[in-house]
């Protein structure tokens, strides 16, 4: 410690800390801002469920059931045009970027993808909300990063200020925000990120609730647990949350794939997905939009019960359970849960695949939410007594949560942040772990791991693997190598390679083609047989050699090479595989990875 405080300056002090107070100050500002606008398009477009609820003429309410996401699904699409076809920048790409070392987001990829989330959650896409602001927050920190002298060392950190920023602002949960951004996105805990990315959750957390007022996310009423065998039932919430997670995540990874297989323009996709969510929401209106208030409703749930209906105001489905007798209210509700629960997955999924934009963590809350709500009053229609149903929702909405986004300790603190009920955040964490280690082992840590995963970049074994495939041996090849052609003597490549010190020779043309290899034991056997005549060196050539490429990756040269024995090996054009620019002696692939894996190690506890 005493070392590290030496090595880092009062300037890097200053730098590092003042740069997350303003991240956390700009992107609390840009959070606000964005779930301001949605709100306001949500509730114009009547989207929102209070909205319909005093809609002035009923019979507008089909129209813009339907219409919205059609209209939203049109400007998208046209949108996805201006990307040139680049895809927006979500979660994936902001670990991928955290976890290879380069903060830059494009200014352009950085604006049109904050407009196509708004724009299709705003007409009421049944997409999330809060990844597409854990995404801008990242691209205000990429930007701020850029105004510092240090932004190469700084931009990482900065982009994680933004997300936790993001998620203290969404959440007004400070603490949760500070382990998302080193759990999801760092994926490491070191001081030098720490404190900066702690500065920026706290202002944020201060600008939601001293400047914006904003009231916490999801306020939950007193829950407590009625019967000791309830332990036992949150462990099965979480294996069978693990289940619905993983239906939701295949239900998002096989719409996607389906959706690429269509034969239509890019910019017909989405109002096409918008036409089908509306007519389906005609009937089900709650999977209209990011659907946080029927989430709050359900996990307000034995407040609902017991007759407070402010929770469901404008929810029409819901309401229509409610008024049902005793008997029928246990009957309709599970039915409306099991459809709401298979309906949000089925419908995020489609909506994400056909090219509408936004996250997958809300409709992970919802599904989550819902799921725990049935399976609590499924147990209490087997069980003598009665449950408190909002517990067993929340315990659900953690497993599935948690699963979702491969954030087992984040969404463990959410609910304590948020409920502030020690009680329930034990029964949570049961739920969590088991959920989480069962999805690890059948599906993989996140959704967001298997997507980067299908994209080639594996992080099931940390960093280091992908940094190593990103970074490749251009750096490490060397010039100077005895090149001969091959019309040379075999006695004067000897004397070449002798006089040069080396043990290996190249044999490339006039133009630079690369023709093989001719080692120093070969010439010396022909120079021992004098009965043999002297040959040219291109008749001795070994073309079975191994080559790489100045872009091979260090990852592939170390794999290449496991079984490699000489002096080095040829370096050939990626452009054109003929000629031969270089050679990396073996020693120097050894070199490049122990320098990867020191500026590895260095960002993450380094000081520079």
């Amino acid at each position: 410690m005493t070392r590290w405080l030496k090595n880092y300056s009062p300037q890097r002090f200053l730098i590092s800390f003042g740069l997350a107070a303003f991240i956390g100050l700009m992107a609390s500002v840009a959070s606000e801002t964005f779930v301001l606008g949605i709100a306001w398009v949500n509730e114009v477009l009547f989207v929102a469920p209070h909205a319909r609820e005093f809609a002035d003429s009923a019979k507008l309410l089909p129209w813009f059931t339907v219409l919205a996401p059609v209209v939203g699904g049109l400007i998208v699409g046209g949108l996805l045009l201006l990307l040139r076809g680049n895809r927006p920048h979500g979660i994936p790409d902001v670990i991928f970027l955290s976890q290879t070392g380069d903060s830059h987001i494009p200014v352009r990829t950085g604006l049109l993808t904050t407009l196509t989330n708004f724009t299709s959650i705003g007409f009421g896409a049944s997409v999330g909300m809060y990844g597409p602001l854990a995404s801008l927050g990242a691209f205000v920190g990429s930007l701020l990063a850029k105004v510092t002298a240090d932004h190469r060392r700084l931009g990482v950190i900065a982009v994680a200020c933004g997300v936790s920023s993001a998620i203290s602002t969404a959440f007004n949960a400070p603490i949760a925000g500070v382990i998302f951004a080193h759990e999801v996105i760092l994926r490491h805990y070191s001081i030098r990120a720490f404190a900066p990315v702690t500065i920026s959750a706290y202002v944020s957390q201060v600008m939601a609730t001293e400047v914006f007022n904003r009231p916490r996310l999801l306020e939950v009423g007193e829950v407590s647990i009625q019967h000791a065998y309830e332990y036992c039932a949150f462990l099965f919430v979480g294996v069978v949350g693990a289940a619905v997670a993983i239906f939701y995540m295949r239900s998002v990874l096989m719409s996607g794939k389906l959706a690429g297989k269509l034969k239509l323009p890019i910019w017909i996709k989405p109002p096409l997905a918008g036409l089908v969510l509306g007519l389906i929401c005609l009937g089900v209106p709650e999977l209209l939009g990011v659907g946080l208030d029927t989430t709050k409703a359900t996990l307000n749930i034995e407040q609902v019960r017991a007759g407070n209906l402010d929770y469901i105001t404008g929810m029409t489905t819901m309401e229509s359970v409610i008024d049902a007798n005793a008997k029928e209210f246990v009957l309709k509700a599970i039915f409306l849960l099991v459809v709401l629960c298979i309906g949000k997955s089925l419908m995020t999924g489609f909506c994400l695949g056909m090219g509408f934009c936004g996250g997958v963590f809300s409709p992970a809350l919802f599904i989550g939410a819902t799921f725990g709500a049935l399976f609590g009053l499924a147990l209490e229609t087997l069980v003598p007594g009665s449950l408190n149903l909002s517990f067993y929702a929340i315990c659900g909405m953690g497993a599935v949560t948690s699963a979702v986004i491969g954030a087992p300790i984040s969404t463990i603190l959410v609910v304590f942040e948020l409920t502030e009920n020690y009680d329930l955040a034990k029964a949570v964490l049961i739920s969590v772990v088991f959920s989480n280690i069962i999805c690890s082992r059948l599906f993989g840590r996140s959704l967001f791991d298997v997507q980067l995963l299908a994209h080639g970049f594996d992080f099931s074994l940390g960093k280091d693997k992908v940094v190593l495939q990103q970074k490749t041996i251009r750096d490490y090849v060397t010039h100077e190598f005895v090149k001969v052609s091959p019309e040379t003597p075999c006695n004067q490549a000897l004397d070449r390679l002798l006089a040069a010190d080396q043990t290996e020779g190249y044999i490339v043309s006039e133009t630079d083609t690369y023709l093989g290899q001719i080692t120093v034991n070969e010439l010396l056997q022909i120079q021992r047989n004098p009965t043999k005549p002297d040959h040219a060196v291109g008749d001795l050539a070994q073309h079975e050699q191994i080559t790489l490429t100045d872009m091979t990756s260090i990852f592939s040269a170390m794999k290449k090479v496991e079984d490699f024995v000489g002096e080095s090996v040829p370096v050939v054009s990626a452009k054109d595989h003929l000629k031969l620019v270089g050679v990396i002696p073996e020693g120097n692939i050894f070199k490049a990875y122990s320098d990867a894996i020191s500026e590895i190690r260095q960002e993450e506890y380094g000081d520079s």
